[in-house]
């Protein structure tokens, strides 16, 4: 982690809300990408990312080691999303399909559609797996710490999730895909 955040979470961790402002703007985009992977609704994504960054200001002082406040919001976040899916679970609300950006040239958005159709034909494991390490470049001992895995298991769902990808990918294109 550079020194920049470690300082900012240090400042944050004294109360300075602009350092923590600083800390939520550096990680919104991957917040935002996880949401969505396990979630799969905008509106329930961002929902659950305003809970996170409040569950996290609250919780920051037993935040214990500074370099691992992102794992440590990411955890907050994951579990926010469970939460929320169990309440929509528990109260009959279907998922969503996201809209896709209509300003896109043509070609760009049918390529986008067919690598979020074969996306959402994954299973979610693989989709936050694939997207924590594509979406959000975060390293398989980085993602080992983030789902309680180890780096072992993350490569090996890594693997299996990019096999599984290729297969539904190529299989929906008409094209062959040798494993």
């Amino acid at each position: 982690m550079a020194d920049h955040s470690l300082e900012l979470i240090r400042k944050a961790k004294k109360g300075d809300k602009e350092a923590f402002t600083a800390l939520i703007l550096e990680n919104e985009s991957m917040l935002g990408r996880v949401a969505m992977s396990i979630l799969k609704n905008p509106e329930d994504s961002a929902d659950a990312v305003q809970e996170t960054v409040f569950a996290a200001w609250r919780g920051l002082g037993g935040l214990r080691a500074a370099r691992y406040f992102k794992t440590w919001l990411t955890q907050i976040l994951i579990r926010q999303c469970y939460a929320l899916l169990h309440q929509r679970q528990k109260h009959g609300h279907e998922d969503l399909d996201d809209a896709l950006d209509a300003a896109r040239p043509a070609a760009d958005r049918d390529a986008l559609l067919d690598v979020r159709a074969a996306l959402r034909e994954l299973g979610e494991d693989d989709q936050v797996v694939l997207g924590f390490f594509y979406g959000d470049g975060l390293s398989a001992r980085e993602i080992a710490q983030v789902l309680h895995l180890s780096e072992t298991a993350v490569k090996q769902r890594l693997h299996r999730a990019r096999r599984r990808f290729a297969v539904i990918y190529t299989e929906q294109e008409g094209l062959c895909y040798d494993k």
